[in-house]
């Protein structure tokens, strides 16, 4: 257990130095990544949820009023997410589609997606409330990914894109939310702290699923404040 959290923490400290030096380092000093991979929920959906049934959608106002045309794009923001900007900085894309886009290229697999899901969780239990795509889901569209990808580029070059890839993965509060302390559906069966180790040992399984996919660059964020969120706030 201990070795796994030291793990995540120097990932997550790697993507903290990556975001406070991209501003003053020019993109030929960046590190250089093959492709970047999103994976997490609505703080991190670039539009999945446009195309499973579920009430979870962030494709009306005022979604999408710093884009071109302030039109809304599935995006759960005003504009780009934070990886979206990383990506940009990295020299990689401009923004992160939607896996479940039928239109995209074969250009757009070859530098990554976007796999989150808004209301997405660790604890698929929770999922069922959303209707939204949980991570070990979200782990299996990368599957399919993965084989369209080897169709490309074949396998070796696949190899060298995913193991050369930057793979960010930002999910849990709704896990808190939805299944915690909103409807307590664990809370019957878990105290505070042994829920906490419960979802930690589900993000353990997907690093470690990821890890064996051929992923070697990992990003893993924490949780927001949840207080702060526009869901929890309307209510108070």
């Amino acid at each position: 257990m201990a070795t796994s959290t030291l793990f995540i923490i120097s990932l997550l400290h790697t993507w903290m130095n990556c975001i406070s030096t991209s501003h003053i380092m020019k993109p030929s000093t960046l590190p250089k990544f093959t492709a970047i991979f999103i994976f997490g929920d609505s703080t991190v959906d670039t539009g999945n949820n446009n195309y499973i049934n579920t009430y979870l959608k962030g494709n009306y106002p005022p979604y999408g009023l710093d884009f071109s045309g302030h039109i809304p794009t599935g995006w759960f923001s005003n504009g780009k997410f934070v990886p979206d900007y990383l990506a940009s900085s990295l020299g990689i894309k401009d923004t992160i589609p939607p896996f479940l886009n039928p239109n995209l290229s074969d250009n757009y697999h070859r530098t990554g997606v976007n796999f989150a899901s808004a209301g997405s969780v660790y604890d698929d239990l929770t999922s069922k409330l959303s209707s939204s795509i949980p991570l070990s889901e979200q782990i299996e569209l990368f599957r399919s990914y993965l084989e369209k990808l080897e169709v490309t580029v074949g396998e070796e070059k696949a190899k060298t894109i995913i193991g050369g890839a930057v793979v960010v993965n930002i999910a849990g509060t709704n896990d808190f939310i939805f299944n915690f302390y909103d409807i307590p559906t664990r809370r019957l069966q878990f105290n505070i702290s042994e829920y906490q180790t419960f979802l930690q040992q589900s993000l353990e399984k997907i690093v470690m699923e990821l890890y064996d996919l051929g992923f070697r660059n990992m990003v893993i964020g924490g949780l927001r404040p949840i207080g702060c969120l526009p869901f929890h706030m309307i209510k108070l």
